[in-house]
């Protein structure tokens, strides 16, 4: 496995959707690549960031336009 094969699964690999013997080779490139790591990390960080965000509101008057659109009831 190459990076530009790491980056390309690298959210199923930690979503763990992956097949074992991929993970296997993920691991394997990981624990060689300063460079994936970091972006491994970097990843992880920003997904911790985002868990910990409280979730936004829509304002009421996008909401009712968005639902009107939609067909549905407000």
């Amino acid at each position: 496995m190459n990076c530009d094969e790491l980056l390309k699964q690298l959210t199923e690999y930690e979503d763990g959707v992956l097949p074992d013997e991929v993970c296997d080779e993920l691991q394997r490139h990981l624990a060689g690549c300063p460079s994936c790591q970091s972006l491994k990390g970097d990843l992880e960080a920003l997904a911790r960031i985002c868990t910990s965000c409280a979730p936004t509101r829509m304002p009421d008057d996008v909401r009712r336009r968005l639902a009107e659109r939609l067909g549905e009831p407000s």
